[in-house]
């Protein structure tokens, strides 16, 4: 079916189990890890999907899907339209809301992983490999692992597409930072999340990746790999832009509230030439 009446069918399936579709947390379950729950949830979701989909060749039912950080699986069950339950893979450092999505029936192979810990997938294995939300929490160094580690399983000529903070997210730290009295908690977070939220702005526009400590789940999210991040463009390029035939960012806050990264692997020589002998072909 098309993206639009897929959509529908997932919305109904919060209220209607007989579906047979992927059941959902609790609304504070889903509100811990993304912020939103339910209607809300799953729009910012689909926007994502969407954003995935424009970026990667038409998915075929055997192309293979990996959700980095699939926490309680709100995107991958968007996939299940397109792609083959088997071939769908998501992975997470917290177990916890893994047993979660397992006990909500949330498809394809769910796996734990470890900080900064190889991934258990050889060279080149996935078709598309998406993050939400992911890269805007990791450190400097736990970014620039698993941008590499990303683009080993993620075959040539594959897709990979990412979430992070953006300018717009100091922005808003360096004005909670400026509001003297009346802050309210998130407000005061914000405010407190940079030493010098000025500073940070100044070195994200050089191109600098910019991070704040501040530590979740402390058995499973340790201050040192995640807490509040940005990622620039210039960042990106210096980790994998030699490995990609192009690296494209959007920052549209009216799209989706944190800037995205599409980045096409570089093709393989066999897919250069095949490409080039389909163009002789046609012409």
């Amino acid at each position: 079916m098309d993206d639009q009446q897929w959509y529908q069918r997932i919305l109904r399936s919060i209220d209607d189990p007989s579906l047979g579709l992927p059941g959902f947390p609790s609304v504070y379950q889903q509100e811990v890890f993304v912020g939103k729950s339910n209607e809300v949830a799953l729009a910012e979701a689909f926007t994502f999907y969407k954003i995935v989909k424009a970026g990667s060749y038409p998915l075929r039912r055997s192309a293979r899907v990996l959700d980095f950080g699939v926490g309680w699986g709100r995107i991958i069950r968007f996939f299940l339209n397109d792609v083959d339950p088997a071939n769908l893979h998501g992975v997470d450092v917290d177990d916890a809301i893994l047993e979660v999505a397992r006990a909500t029936g949330v498809p394809g192979n769910l796996a734990q992983i470890g900080p900064n810990a190889p991934l258990k997938y050889a060279d080149g294995y996935f078709d598309v490999v998406y993050a939400f939300s992911v890269f805007s929490h990791l450190s400097e160094a736990s970014a620039t692992f698993w941008l590499a580690e990303l683009m080993r399983v993620l075959k040539p000529g594959g897709t990979l597409v990412m979430t992070t903070t953006t300018d717009h997210f100091l922005e808003l730290c360096q004005a909670c930072s400026y509001k003297e009295s009346g802050r309210n908690q998130y407000e005061e977070d914000y405010a407190r999340m940079f030493a010098d939220p000025a500073d940070a702005r100044r070195r994200y526009a050089a191109g600098e990746h910019v991070y704040a400590a501040v530590a979740g789940n402390a058995d499973v999210l340790e201050a040192s790999n995640y807490g509040w991040a940005a990622m620039p463009p210039a960042f990106v390029e210096r980790q994998i832009g030699g490995l990609a035939q192009s690296v494209a960012f959007v920052d549209d806050p009216s799209l989706l509230p944190q800037g995205f990264f599409t980045v096409r692997k570089n093709a393989s020589f066999a897919q250069r030439v095949g490409r080039k002998l389909r163009s002789l072909a046609s012409a």
